[in-house]
C-alpha cells in the first residue's frame, strides 16, 4: 500500500452529525404536532383546574371530619392539572431526546479522539454503513491499524446480554469496513460513555474490548504499530471513498434506534 499523488483530501464529517440532524428533524415534527394539539391540551388543563377549584371551594367534606385535609386534597387537583399541562407543553418525548443524547455522546468521543490526529491517526466520523440504514459512529485509522468505535449510553450494571448486543453491533460495523479494507483487519471497540458497572473480568466479550472514554484513546495510542504514515493515509482515503458520510437530508433513513 503506497500513497499516490491522485488522492483527494479526506472528507471531514462532524461527529454525531447524523444523530444531531435526526434530532432536529424529530424536534420539528414534535413542535408541529404540539402546535396542533396545544388548544386541546390547554382546554383540558383549564377544565381540570376549574373542577379542582370548584371542589376546593364547595366540595363535600365529612361531617365533623378534618375539612382542611379535604380542601387541600381538592386543591391538589388544581396543582396537578397545571403541572400536567405545563409538562405537556414543554416536554420533549424520550424517543426524540435520545437522539440528542446520542449526538452529544458521539461529539464527546470525537473530542476524545481528536488528540490522536497529531500522532498520525486519521479519524472519520459518522459514516453510513454499506447496505444498511445504520451508521458507524467513528472509524479510526492509525499506525496500529484500523478500528471501529461504537459509542453507547448506559446506566447501572451492564448485563451480559446487553454487552453481547453491543458487541454484536460493533462486530457488524467492523465487518462492513473490513469488506472495504480486505485483507487489512478491522478491530471493533465498544465505548460506554458512563462509568457503568461492567462486572468482574468482563471488559472483553467475544474478543471485543468494552472501554470507557478515558481508556479508548490510551489503548489506541499504545497499541503496537503496524502501518506506516503513507499506509494510514492510503487506507483512510480508501475508506473515505467507499464509506461515505451521511448528509442531513439522509437522516430520515437512519435506523429507529439511536446510539
Amino acid at each position: 500500500m503506497t500513497s499516490t499523488g491522485s488522492e483527494r483530501p479526506t472528507q471531514r464529517r462532524a461527529a454525531g452529525g447524523s444523530a444531531r440532524a435526526e434530532y432536529a428533524r424529530r424536534r420539528a415534527r414534535d413542535s408541529e404536532l404540539l402546535r396542533q394539539a396545544r388548544p386541546t391540551i390547554v382546554a383540558t388543563g383549564l377544565a381540570a383546574a376549574a373542577v379542582g377549584l370548584v371542589l376546593t371551594a364547595f366540595g363535600p367534606t365529612p361531617t365533623g371530619g378534618p375539612e382542611l385535609i379535604y380542601r387541600i386534597a381538592y386543591f391538589s387537583i388544581v396543582v396537578a392539572a397545571c403541572a400536567a399541562t405545563a409538562t405537556a407543553l414543554i416536554a420533549i418525548p424520550a424517543s426524540t431526546d435520545a437522539w440528542r443524547i446520542g449526538a452529544e455522546g458521539e461529539e464527546w468521543i470525537g473530542e476524545v479522539l481528536r488528540p490522536l490526529e497529531s500522532q498520525g491517526f486519521v479519524i472519520l466520523h459518522d459514516r453510513s454503513m454499506p447496505r444498511s440504514r445504520a451508521n458507524i459512529d467513528h472509524i479510526v485509522v492509525g499506525p496500529p491499524g484500523v478500528f471501529v468505535v461504537e459509542t453507547k449510553h448506559y446506566t447501572g450494571k451492564l448485563s451480559e446480554r446487553r454487552k453481547r448486543d453491543f458487541v454484536a453491533q460493533a462486530k457488524r460495523e467492523a465487518a462492513a469496513v473490513a469488506i472495504v479494507m480486505s485483507p487489512v483487519p478491522v478491530t471493533p471497540f465498544v465505548c460506554i460513555l458512563e462509568e457503568v458497572d461492567l462486572g468482574w473480568f468482563t471488559q472483553e466479550v467475544d474478543g471485543v474490548r468494552i472501554v470507557w472514554p478515558h481508556q479508548l484513546a490510551t489503548e489506541l495510542r499504545h497499541a503496537p504499530i503496524r502501518l506506516t504514515s503513507d499506509q494510514v493515509h492510503w487506507l483512510a482515503d480508501r475508506i473515505d471513498r467507499s464509506i461515505l458520510g451521511r448528509s442531513a437530508s439522509d437522516s430520515s433513513s437512519l435506523a429507529s434506534r439511536p446510539s
